[in-house]
């Protein structure tokens, strides 16, 4: 599902996020975000599991199911750097985050996408981090979480934290974000809430530091609410060993 404007521009990821989880107002959501779909690709048609068989294959099995180009996501296909970097500026310049790089005879694995899928974006690479905590907000906010503990993988089925978020989340985004995670609350000691590691952030940063302040002897700096993963679970976030490679 994509977001678009009045003139069908394409808006940021986050607006998408306005239409799910909604308790109230739905109506209203449906009107100030417009959604247009876009389908990728295609596990089952017509009583054959497609799983196994190439991307390629199971989209041009997408394309003769789906009437009108504008319902399938367009596929490109290419091994030259220079044309993959201009496919990418096509996209940026149409108000899209990136481009997805495939590999065109991969099979589906769900859950485990390895390097057959990855994200390409004109911006430092992003961490997917696990939310073990938060804290209630203040005035106006004290019924929100408002700040967002973040943790990454420790590597022995465990999380360590890495820092906090409370930058790029609208006042919206915080009522659809206390409502995800309120369920997942394990204890609550004042304003601090400790939260069972089940929502995947991704989260936008500065740059990676050395710190003792947090478990994984790491901190970033500046993060930033990007949005929630929703195809992604804890122990699909990333790990203490990913951050090691990106802070050398």
């Amino acid at each position: 599902m994509v977001a678009v404007d009045g003139t069908g521009d394409p808006r940021p990821f986050q607006a998408v996020l306005r239409r799910f989880r909604r308790k109230h107002d739905v109506a209203k959501a449906r009107e100030d975000v417009e959604l247009e779909f876009h389908a990728f690709d295609c596990l089952h048609a017509d009583g054959e599991d497609l799983l196994e068989r190439p991307l390629v294959d199971r989209h041009d099995r997408l394309a003769a199911l789906l009437e009108g180009e504008e319902l399938v996501s367009r596929l490109r296909l290419s091994d030259e750097p220079d044309e993959v970097a201009s496919i990418e500026q096509e996209a940026l310049e149409a108000g899209h985050e990136g481009i997805m790089l495939k590999n065109p005879e991969a099979a589906y694995t769900p859950g485990n996408r390895g390097q057959n899928w990855l994200k390409r974006k004109p911006d430092v690479e992003t961490l997917d981090c696990v939310v073990t905590g938060a804290e209630w907000g203040e005035g106006r906010r004290a019924n929100l979480l408002g700040t967002f503990e973040l943790s990454v993988r420790d590597g022995d089925g465990g999380f360590e934290s890495i820092g906090k978020v409370a930058t790029g989340i609208t006042d919206e985004e915080l009522e659809e974000l206390t409502d995800l995670l309120e369920p997942h609350v394990r204890t609550e000691t004042g304003t601090a809430v400790d939260i069972e590691p089940a929502v995947v952030f991704e989260v936008g940063y500065e740059e990676i530091q050395s710190s003792p302040t947090y478990g994984s002897g790491y901190a970033l700096r500046f993060p930033r609410f990007l949005g929630v993963r929703d195809d992604r679970n804890p122990g699909d976030a990333d790990s203490r060993e990913r951050v090691e490679r990106l802070h050398s």
